[in-house]
């Protein structure tokens, strides 16, 4: 009987290298998951970091699209403003005026900017109205 009570005993109780080596085991799943979670942060933390960057240069680009779209919309003008000085300084004959209307299939060909220019003109104004505000 004394021999069940001993064996009865062991099965319960775990030898101290078995219970030190799931201890190891232990403190080795912690140190691992410690590790990913601090891995998780940090890839985070550089995803917000490019989404920043991204943000930043998709607010640049567009302000640059934006600068080349006035400039080119500056140029023009000053183009059409020049062809109208040109005009002025050069009225043509009737006979030339004749000319041209017979060439240009008698349209008028108007020298100002359409409602259409004048409404994108001030939508990209507002864009970068807007870009400007962010960026502050």
């Amino acid at each position: 009987m004394l021999e069940n009570t001993v064996a009865a005993e062991n099965s319960v109780l775990i030898h101290p290298q078995e219970q030190a080596a799931k201890i190891r085991m232990e403190e080795e799943r912690q140190k691992w998951n410690e590790q990913i979670e601090q891995q998780k942060q940090e890839q985070l933390a550089l995803l917000k970091q490019i989404e920043e960057e991204r943000a930043r240069l998709e607010a640049d680009f567009l302000k640059i699209q934006m600068q080349t779209c006035l400039e080119e919309a500056k140029k023009k003008k000053k183009e059409e403003e020049q062809g109208q000085l040109v005009q002025s300084h050069n009225v043509p004959s009737t006979d030339q005026q004749n000319k041209v209307k017979h060439e240009t299939g008698n349209t008028a060909v108007s020298e100002t900017r359409s409602p259409r220019e004048d409404s994108h003109l001030q939508m990209i104004r507002n864009y970068q109205q807007r870009l400007l505000e962010q960026n502050r």
